[in-house]
């Protein structure tokens, strides 16, 4: 009875765990992982996937698809990963830094244009492998955008060198690192050494995989929004659309990025950040913020990482939370917009916790010393709901109001009949209190009098019936 309820609350798995390799930029994929998990077991990876892990019917899977599910941040990613820990008995965050889940928080779902469909590999790091144990994939070999090997600078291989052949990225053959059709090593090749752009990009999406094990503290699911958000003040003083019109995205796109509804793909973070110049991997996972970013660029204006480029805007650095960039002295027009995205984040979540009461649009915005378009376009979906809860408010507050006037109407009505006098509208506002009479309307109040005078009338006539 006992060792029954420790196997419920004590479950073991169905496999047998080994340690993932690699760290760092070198830490090992999930695809290498399952693949090696399988061998260890004598089973083919496709047998064990297809029996254990829901994947689909696609033919093509294990060749291209099993990359985009195993190794990315799509929810299909999150499903296997749990399934995946499951089997082995490893935590679920040990699975998972085998993955690209970490920027599932941060970035769009879909990833789009983010893993190869086509296995690469570095042949000096399979030929290293052999003397420090079990060859295995890199994660950030699966990338669309890494073409380098990070430790040896070499040139990624994507064919065999003896039968030119692609190489899936499950073999059901042979283990990692041999060639699914000649079954010849595939460390057996000639190395291309690259030059330092190439390199220097590869090492870029090369640090989306870097200190998964040690992410920033503290870091938001909105630190990305507001990143971008002080982009726009750091640019322009037209905000949104000018920024959106330069950079050749969407307007509407754009703030709903910033308004939260979705989120920026890799690449357009990229696009965004990267076009200053600006370390936006690192922006993107909290390492660093655009303000401390742009101070140490040596440019102290914020300029388009491109050559000779003309249409570059010539605004001077923004204010952002109360610090001018490139200026000692701030002008007072500048203090007047030196509103940081904090500010107005935090007096938007007050009223919508129901710390405050809520207000129009127009008069958030005069508050906070904005423009209503201004508010709108950081925060579009935040400003949306502020105007439904304010809309309520008002409905409810004038439903209080019209229930407040109906109560003292019927009592002045009430108080003219005792007097014996009859409940004339002059005879009945006599009754009013001044200040209430001038919140309201003359029809209104002669419509509420009106429908009092016929309930009252009512009730007296089924009195008498009685």
């Amino acid at each position: 009875m006992y060792h029954e309820e420790y196997l419920c609350a004590h479950p073991r798995s169905t496999f047998r765990a080994i340690a993932p390799r690699g760290e760092g930029e070198m830490t090992e994929s999930l695809t290498s992982y399952v693949g090696r998990v399988a061998w260890h077991h004598s089973l083919k990876p496709a047998l064990l996937i297809s029996s254990t892990i829901d994947v689909g019917k696609s033919s093509g899977f294990l060749k291209s698809e099993v990359a985009t599910c195993f190794n990315s941040l799509t929810s299909k990613s999150g499903a296997i990963v749990q399934k995946v820990s499951e089997l082995v008995g490893l935590p679920v965050e040990t699975v998972a830094a085998m993955t690209l889940m970490h920027l599932h928080d941060y970035v769009d779902h879909s990833a789009r244009g983010l893993i190869r469909k086509k296995k690469q590999w570095c042949p000096k790091c399979y030929h290293e492998d052999d003397s420090s144990g079990e060859r295995f994939d890199r994660l950030a070999w699966s990338l669309e955008r890494v073409s380098h090997c990070s430790e040896h600078k070499c040139k990624l291989r994507d064919f065999c060198h003896h039968c030119l052949e692609s190489q899936p990225y499950l073999s059901t053959k042979v283990p990692v690192g041999y060639c699914h059709y000649c079954q010849k090593s595939l460390s057996e090749s000639f190395y291309v050494v690259c030059g330092e752009e190439e390199y220097e990009e590869s090492l870029v999406f090369c640090s989306l995989v870097s200190g998964l094990n040690q992410p920033p503290p503290e870091v938001s699911e909105e630190h990305l929004m507001s990143e971008l958000s002080r982009l726009v003040l750091l640019f322009s003083d037209e905000g949104v659309p000018r920024l959106a019109r330069y950079l050749k995205i969407d307007r509407h796109c754009m703030e709903r990025w910033l308004s939260g509804e979705t989120k920026p793909a890799i690449s357009s973070v990229e696009k965004v950040f990267g076009h200053f110049g600006l370390p936006w991997t690192d922006i993107l996972v909290g390492r660093i913020g655009v303000i401390e970013a742009q101070k140490r660029s040596k440019h102290r204006r914020l300029r388009p990482n491109r050559k000779n480029i003309k249409t570059c805007p010539r605004g001077e650095l923004r204010v952002v939370d109360g610090e001018v960039l490139g200026k000692e002295e701030p002008s007072l027009k500048q203090l007047r917009r030196a509103h940081s995205i904090e500010q107005i984040n935090r007096y938007l979540d007050a009223i919508l916790n129901g710390e405050m009461i809520p207000h129009s649009r127009s008069k958030i915005a005069s508050s906070l010393g904005v423009s209503v378009g201004y508010l709108e376009s950081l925060f579009g979906m935040k400003v949306r709901r502020v105007s439904d809860l304010y809309k309520d408010y008002r409905d409810g507050l004038s439903l209080t109001r019209s229930e407040q006037l109906r109560e003292a109407i019927q009592a002045a009505v009430l108080a003219t009949i005792e007097e014996g006098e009859a409940p004339s509208w002059k005879n009945v506002t006599s009754h009013l209190p001044e200040d209430l009479q001038k919140r309201h309307s003359m029809a209104e109040m002669s419509r509420i009098r009106v429908e009092v005078l016929a309930s009252l009338w009512g009730e007296a006539n089924d009195a008498m019936a009685s």
